[in-house]
């Protein structure tokens, strides 16, 4: 690992020379160019790593990252200049403003399953605060780590930002570093071992998890658009998304027409024969056997136990690919209910009392994402009111995360700190807290010792009128 504390240190040395805002618009310009040119490349690289179709590169990977490059671009240097606060009378004579200012030297680990945007979308936050960077992408999407450093290489020096490839190993030793910040995107149990190894160096941290995010409708849903962005949102990238649909919460009284639609959604998506579903290379496959062996445990879990399968419930070992599948009769106590699923399967439950919804939502650990097909106002409001979910989602899935204006996270289980335009600029910036003294003149130094009947008189005015 000596070449990693040589590299951490070479970019320790360089702290001082803080970019301007004029310098960081031209390093996130040049990753977007970087990016451009070589297109193709993750296009194939993502076909191989995940099977992704060449659509879905584009609106689920590239085009965001255009969207968040352009949005930090324009409005960065709003983000750095000082922002006033309101300042008391009892401190007249002076002004209050708070200036963002880099946390310093950053730890980047990113996921596998949306291994551009959820690499490249952090660092154009850090980038854009001003921080020296170290990248570590997921060692399970190789040829796309592969392209990600060469985009990395030709967009920016070593000095400011690298990435660094390799397993478990590495990133063990890079997490045990002095880091001021790390942002980690991946599971619930190793986003622990990150913040216990952040806690050595009281690094702070940005945490993006996992959970289970349910979506819930109600007879007042219309079926037809609910289940159309409900099959969407549960197949893309084969379910390995983790704001997905996790499962369902149907109101009984449409359950059998909720399941019905379903089936005639996922049959205009990927074909009407569920064999053909299987097959479809409209969706990505399973990125390795031992995700695609957890996925159809989860599965045969559930059957064991009682579950129905109403749809699908097929897979092929050979190519890593699972049929879309709903699941009936689902309980708390099987697997599927109790982990994220990252695949194509959509258990089902049904409620009759809305109090029903929120007592199996605080059952499963905490929702990255929450969703609600209704159009009972009120209702949506209570349970929002009642059932804590890092974002949520009403009459619509997934698209949240696209929108930079919308701070991106978690809570507890599901992660910790926000992403994705201004809130990504701030988790990687110390926001620094500054009061100038604009007067010499003022009533402050009336009340330094010693003390006297002047003193306390003004203690008093100021604690009852100021």
């Amino acid at each position: 690992m000596e070449h990693l504390q040589s590299l951490f240190e070479r970019q320790q040395s360089m702290l001082h020379a803080v970019p301007t805002a004029a310098e960081r618009r031209d390093q996130l310009q040049g990753l977007w160019n970087a990016v451009l040119a070589h297109e193709d490349a993750l296009i194939e690289a993502l076909a191989a790593d995940l099977g992704k179709p060449r659509e879905e590169v584009h609106l689920q990977e590239i085009y965001p990252l255009k969207a968040e490059i352009m949005h930090a671009r324009r409005h960065l240097r709003g983000w750095m200049a000082p922002r006033p606060v309101d300042t008391g009378l009892a401190m007249l004579g002076t002004r209050s403003f708070v200036q963002a200012n880099p946390k310093g030297h950053v730890l980047i680990i990113s996921p596998w399953n949306f291994p551009v945007i959820l690499t490249l979308r952090p660092l154009v936050s850090a980038l854009a605060a001003g921080n020296r960077v170290i990248v570590k992408p997921s060692e399970h999407t190789p040829e796309t780590s592969k392209v990600l450093a060469s985009i990395v290489s030709d967009a920016l020096p070593e000095e400011h930002v690298t990435v660094v490839q390799g397993g478990p190993e590495v990133s063990a030793f890079l997490t045990s570093l002095p880091f001021q910040h790390i942002c980690f995107t991946g599971g619930t149990n190793i986003g622990k071992k990150v913040m216990k190894a952040a806690a050595d160096n009281l690094a702070s941290v940005t945490l993006e998890l996992g959970g289970k995010s349910p979506a819930v409708l109600d007879a007042t849903a219309h079926l037809a658009d609910a289940t159309r962005r409900m099959a969407w949102g549960k197949c893309l990238n084969n379910g390995q998304v983790c704001i997905a649909p996790d499962y369902a919460l149907v109101e009984e009284s449409i359950s059998e027409p909720f399941i019905t639609a379903m089936k005639a959604r996922l049959a205009e998506m990927y074909g009407d024969e569920e064999a053909t579903q299987l097959t479809s290379v409209q969706r990505s496959h399973i990125v390795n056997d031992h995700h695609f062996q957890r996925v159809v445990g989860l599965i045969e879990d559930a059957v064991a136990k009682g579950a129905h399968v109403a749809h699908g419930g097929t897979w092929d070992k050979e190519t890593r690919r699972i049929a879309p599948t709903i699941l009936e009769n689902v309980t708390l106590d099987m697997k599927v209910m109790q982990e994220e699923i990252f695949g194509p399967v959509l258990p089902v439950m049904t409620w009759r009392e809305p109090q029903e919804v929120q007592r199996i939502v605080h059952a499963n650990p905490h929702p990255l994402a929450m969703y609600f097909f209704s159009k009972n106002g009120p209702q949506i409001a209570e349970w929002m009111r009642t059932i804590p979910a890092g974002t949520t989602g009403i009459n619509e899935v997934v698209l949240h995360v696209a929108n930079p204006n919308l701070p991106f996270g978690g809570i507890q289980t599901s992660g910790m700190g926000r992403t994705n335009g201004l809130a990504g600029f701030e988790a990687f910036s110390n926001m620094r807290s500054v009061l100038k003294q604009t007067s010499r003149f003022n009533v402050l130094p009336l009340t330094f010792p010693p003390f006297n009947g002047l003193s306390l008189s003004l203690a008093r005015v100021v604690q009852r009128w100021l």
